[in-house]
């Protein structure tokens, strides 16, 4: 998956229109060149960048490099991208740790009053709303939030990453991946409430809602841990928009800019980072959801 994923991304920024040379020229200050000074030069940095090689041996040779722990150097900052990453990685995963625990406690709070009524006036409600929420855009929600926040409580939306600059886009990327998680776990508990032993539970005086809570909660959670796990890796490495919209110095907000810049090793970097993150995240999801659901190995055996 790995090898794929960085196969076609080395592709696709290098069939993009322009080159790194041709970004630094521009970017020269406003020094005057002949065409003659600046054919040489971008000549001479096609050659030490290594884009004057075709396609697969580019490929061939940033694979060899990073399969021997060198990702390269940012054409941007001239440092190594390696340290680039793991220097951003922190604000990335802080944000993206809050942004998950706003979307769980969203979503079972959501899940539980909707699901202890199926149908109900309060379920209609809660599905109408989370399906209105799907529909915003995550870069509309937070431009929309950061405008009401700067002129009511004056957040700041330049800085380091610090607790008073983290509610916000941690509040948003919550919003956003709340309804997806709220109605798989609501499904799921009313799936769950239909079984044998919620029924029994019900028939010996159970209230609705101690039957949710005592019996059908921890069998229902399963499928939301699979659901939960990739989207805390999401948030981690894919809230670029996020990121780029409250300027958080994560490794999204570096991905934005080195796109932008046509910055080829971080761009290569950032996502086989975020790849191994969903492989590594979702490997130990399955692991927790047999060890909260040992039927999904009974299952499993009786598939095989």
């Amino acid at each position: 998956m790995l090898l794929v994923a960085s196969a076609v991304v080395f592709a696709m920024v290098r069939s993009a229109p322009g080159d790194p040379v041709d970004v630094q020229l521009g970017e020269s200050g406003g020094i005057s060149l002949s065409r003659e000074d600046e054919d040489r030069i971008r000549a001479e940095r096609l050659v030490e960048l290594g884009l004057d090689r075709s396609l697969p041996e580019q490929y061939a040779l940033w694979l060899a490099r990073m399969v021997g722990g060198d990702w390269g150097t940012s054409y941007r900052t001239g440092q190594p991208v390696l340290d680039e990453m793991l220097d951003r990685l922190p604000a990335s995963v802080a944000l993206g740790t809050a942004g998950f625990a706003v979307a769980v406690v969203l979503a079972c709070g959501l899940a539980l009053l909707a699901g202890r009524r199926p149908d109900g006036p309060v379920d209609q409600v809660v599905r109408l709303a989370t399906l209105a929420t799907v529909a915003v855009p995550s870069f509309l929600l937070g431009t929309l939030a950061l405008q009401v926040a700067t002129g009511t409580t004056g957040y700041r939306i330049a800085g380091p990453a610090s607790l008073d600059r983290i509610w916000l886009p941690a509040l948003v990327l919550g919003i956003a991946v709340t309804p997806t998680m709220s109605r798989v776990l609501r499904a799921s508990l009313v799936a769950e409430r239909g079984r044998l032993y919620a029924v029994a539970a019900l028939a010996r005086g159970a209230s609705p809602g101690r039957t949710l809570l005592r019996h059908v909660l921890r069998p229902a959670v399963g499928p939301v841990l699979i659901l939960g796990g990739l989207a805390f890796a999401s948030l981690v490495t894919g809230s670029i928009i996020t990121e780029a919209v409250f300027t958080w110095p994560g490794v999204g907000l570096f991905a934005v800019d080195a796109i932008a810049a046509q910055d080829y090793p971080v761009v290569q970097a950032y996502v086989v980072l975020a790849t191994a993150l969903v492989v590594l995240v979702n490997r130990g999801v399955d692991l927790a959801g047999r060890l909260v659901d040992p039927r999904q190995d009974a299952r499993a055996e009786a598939v095989a």
